[in-house]
């Protein structure tokens, strides 16, 4: 599915490292960043599932990025961030190595991700878009976390 796109429009979007992967997200989803605070385990839920937090009341389901792409998971002690992202009317939180920056993207610099990604995680991104030190990999938040607000409660 490409980025949508509109001629000459312009894209915010939020930069974070989960392992060695730069991703991207429109900062309209983004609701908070987060550290240091307490996961609390969840048993039976998927690998990628890392837990979950009480965000102000709120339980908020926690995916690790790093599993989910199928690289090797963050220690749990590891210093870490969770990006708490609005999907519907609930919160969800990526565990990410790092957040990184802002930039704006020019919609028609973004590109349709490869369809070849390897493990084919390709349906998990939305487009590519280039940077001069490297490659921003744009999430498709709704294939990402798909089955998430209904499988884990």
């Amino acid at each position: 599915m490409p980025y949508p796109s509109t001629d000459d429009t312009m894209r915010k979007l939020a930069l974070f490292e989960s392992g060695n992967l730069l991703c991207g997200l429109d900062i309209a989803h983004v609701q908070e960043i987060n550290k240091n605070i307490a996961v609390t385990v969840v048993h039976r839920a998927p690998e990628y599932v890392r837990g979950v937090i009480n965000l102000r009341g709120e339980i908020v389901t926690v995916v690790d990025l790093r599993t989910k792409f199928g690289f090797e998971p963050l220690a749990q002690d590891a210093e870490a961030q969770i990006v708490i992202v609005k999907q519907g009317d609930e919160n969800i939180g990526l565990l990410v190595d790092t957040v990184s920056d802002v930039v704006v993207a020019d919609a028609k610099d973004i590109e349709p991700p490869p369809s070849n990604l390897a493990g084919g995680i390709s349906h998990f991104f939305k487009g590519i878009y280039k940077l001069e030190h490297g490659l921003v990999a744009i999430l498709n938040l709704d294939e990402l976390i798909s089955g998430e607000l209904t499988n884990n409660r």
